[in-house]
C-alpha cells in the first residue's frame, strides 16, 4: 500500500488514490468523494493503459529508446492536473505545483 499521506504533501494536492491496473480504487484521501475517487481510478488505469501502448509504438515508430517504460503521466486542464505514477494518482492545483519535484515524490511512494 502506497503512503498516501506523503503524497498529499505535495504542494497543489487535494486528492490522492491508489488503484489496481483494472482501475478498482484500494484506497484515497483528499476532498473528493468516494464516487469520483473511483471514477478516477478507471481514468487513472485506462489512461496508464494507453500511455504504455503509445509509448510502445513511438518507440516502434521512432526506433528511439526512452519512452519504454511508460512509469507516469499526467492529464492537464488550465487549473488542475491529475499526475500519476505507478498506480497512484494524485489531482493538484497547477498554480501551486511543481510537477518535476511532485513526481519525484511519487516516485518514493
Amino acid at each position: 500500500m502506497a503512503d498516501l499521506q506523503k503524497a498529499m504533501s505535495i504542494p497543489g494536492a487535494y486528492a490522492v488514490g491508489e488503484f489496481t491496473d483494472t482501475g478498482e480504487l484500494l484506497a484515497y484521501v483528499g476532498d473528493i468523494s468516494l464516487k469520483t475517487a473511483k471514477m478516477a481510478a478507471n481514468m487513472c488505469a485506462a489512461n496508464k493503459m494507453m500511455g504504455k501502448m503509445q509509448a510502445a509504438g513511438w518507440t516502434d515508430y521512432t526506433g528511439k529508446d526512452g519512452f519504454e517504460p511508460c512509469t507516469g503521466f499526467a492529464v492537464s486542464g488550465p487549473d488542475n492536473s491529475a499526475l500519476v505514477y505507478g498506480n497512484v494518482g494524485v489531482f493538484v492545483r497547477n498554480g501551486e505545483t511543481d510537477f518535476d519535484q511532485a513526481f519525484a515524490t511519487l516516485a518514493t511512494l
